[in-house]
């Protein structure tokens, strides 16, 4: 029987913070650059501090917590296996920045979760996962263990915190279609992501130096405003780039042109016409669309100008980069 000890209590290190501070499954998607949501150098900047988190309230979390209860017990029902919650956080026994918050544990009908919750006994966790249908393509065969990479690695990190010996993923696709797959433990892969995790600990969030940037709000991130009257001296590569971009722009200036003036000639030809077809084979439509409804500032702010100042509120300011005429 696999055992494993729970550590529901902060250390000292993580006794100040209403969140444990560390990492977490959530976190591990985006430190591997596996998120299509966050950018590692996007949580290192919530990790230390530099923006929120985004709220916690989100709708579609908590609309997952709010069925996660109807899949283990849909989990349950196909399986006949029991699953019990495990609401402390579990650190990991050799690393206390690492935690897990799992979803449920699974148990044989002879097992019980002891006391306080401070000795479990599991070999197998449940992570409850809603997803839309339009992702099918990213969810292989039931029982296998192709799932989305996020959730994968997801999964890994529970195991190694949980001694867990297998994690089961059970996802409920457009809300019609039920899946259960399975992951085994592999060491080899699980070493991969813990060593992943502690360089971005270590060398990252303690160190509060970031990760290189992939993308341009990542640079945003890391200079959100400019150092007034600091001048940067073009040199010869930064000089090439910004020609290559000027040069770039024109071009994509000339395709929009040329894509306009074959857009005219196309409806030209259509006329009144609401249809393009070529064997029977619909190639394009052009068709009223529905009048869409819009607030009339103008109006309303020349009728109530009072009202609208007491809805008023500053934009977010960002920085705009702009590339002048080049010699």
């Amino acid at each position: 029987m696999q055992t494993y000890t729970a550590f529901s209590k902060p250390t000292h290190a993580q006794s100040n913070f209403k969140r444990p501070f560390g990492l977490g499954g959530s976190d591990i998607g985006p430190l591997l650059g596996l998120s299509s949501y966050k950018t590692p150098l996007q949580l290192w900047a919530e990790k230390v501090s530099l923006t929120s988190g985004g709220s916690k309230d989100a709708i579609h979390l908590r609309f997952g917590h709010h069925v996660e209860p109807f899949i283990a017990q849909e989990y349950e029902r196909q399986t006949g296996l029991k699953t019990v919650s495990h609401a402390p956080t579990i650190f990991h026994p050799d690393h206390g920045f690492m935690y897990a918050h799992v979803d449920r544990l699974v148990l044989a009908h002879d097992e019980n979760l002891a006391a306080e919750g401070q000795r479990i006994y599991a070999q197998t966790l449940l992570e409850c996962k809603t997803a839309s249908v339009f992702n099918r393509d990213e969810w292989g065969e039931p029982g296998s263990d192709q799932v989305p990479p996020s959730y994968l690695v997801q999964c890994v990190w529970y195991m190694a915190i949980t001694q867990c010996k297998r994690a089961d993923l059970a996802v409920l696709l457009g809300n019609q279609d039920f899946r259960i797959y399975q992951i085994h433990r592999d060491m080899e892969l699980e070493n991969l992501v813990l060593d992943h995790a502690r360089q971005f600990w270590f060398d990252h969030v303690l160190s509060k130096v970031p990760p290189a940037p992939v993308t341009e709000d990542d640079i945003r991130t890391l200079y959100p405003r400019e150092a007034t009257g600091h001048v940067l001296e073009a040199d010869h590569e930064l000089l090439s780039s910004l020609k290559s971009y000027k040069s770039t722009q024109a071009k994509i200036s000339e395709l929009s042109e040329q894509c306009d003036a074959l857009r005219q000639d196309i409806l030209k030809r259509m006329g009144e016409a609401e249809q393009i077809t070529s064997n029977n084979k619909v190639l394009a439509t052009w068709k009223f669309s529905k009048p869409a409804r819009r607030l009339d500032t103008k109006a309303l702010t020349a009728a109530h100008p009072e009202l609208v100042e007491q809805f008023m509120m500053q934009g977010a300011v960002s920085r705009r980069f702009v590339v002048k005429e080049l010699a």
